[in-house]
């Protein structure tokens, strides 16, 4: 079929590194929450559970990282 592209894999998060357990990542969202520690990765509805000390939040975040976080190592 002429014109029709399936990916398997979205193109824009392909390009980033995705997050597990036990990770630290850093924020780059609009609300800016700096460094945090992802506690849980629920791969079924694509979110996880990041603690940020700092601002002393724990909130849910997307795992399919489009460029909103940066995991680091």
């Amino acid at each position: 079929m002429l014109g029709q592209v399936h990916f398997k894999v979205d193109p824009f998060a392909a390009q980033y590194v995705q997050a597990e357990q036990g990770d630290f990542i850093k924020d780059l969202s609009i609300k800016k929450r700096s460094l945090g520690y992802v506690t849980l990765v629920d791969k079924e509805v694509n979110t996880m559970y990041v603690q940020f000390p700092k601002m002393g939040t724990i909130d849910w975040v997307d795992w399919i990282n489009r460029g909103h976080y940066k995991v680091i190592k």
